[in-house]
């Protein structure tokens, strides 16, 4: 019973992770099938881009607002920092009056709490800064390839005139 929560919360992940690519992959099929263009064509074609850049930047907002939110003060932030540092080591975390505050940076995102004797704890999960960068770069990237794609649409369009 106790695999199956975390084999469930990947499978959720996945399936969230891939619908773009899933939803992506039908409109390239369709390209394909009912306009007679290419493969390539399809994937440059400028709506293609288009999808997958608006796509990839909701999925940063959402990742960056995870991190965001994991950090969010339900309690006050030195009882935050003591138990969540207590909850994910084990043991308890160190004692109240040494806490000294949260070290917060927005990019990346950063929420570390800070004990006088040296401990840290990072509130953000690991993951958040590299996907959200991740998300930014595909972003970016069909950006850029606008003006292939449109390149290549003008160019397919002239070899069918």
């Amino acid at each position: 019973m106790e695999i199956v929560y975390p084999i469930a919360a990947l499978v959720i992940a996945a399936v969230i992770l891939l619908m773009p690519l899933l939803l992506l992959a039908g409109y390239v099929r369709r390209q394909v099938r009912r306009r007679g263009r290419t493969t390539s064509a399809a994937l440059l074609a400028p709506g293609t881009l288009a999808g997958l850049v608006v796509v990839a930047l909701i999925y940063a907002a959402g990742t960056y607002g995870w991190g965001t939110l994991s950090s969010f003060y339900l309690l006050d932030p030195d009882q935050m920092c003591a138990s969540a540092a207590g909850f994910y080591s084990g043991t308890p975390g160190p004692a109240d009056e040494l806490w000294t505050g949260i070290i917060a940076h927005d990019l990346p995102l950063q929420r570390t709490c800070a004990w006088s004797d040296g401990t840290r704890f990072e509130l953000v999960p690991w993951w958040v800064n590299p996907l959200f960068f991740a998300w930014l770069t595909i972003a970016a990237g069909a950006l850029l390839a606008a003006p292939a794609a449109r390149y290549v649409d003008r160019l397919e369009r002239a070899q069918t005139i």
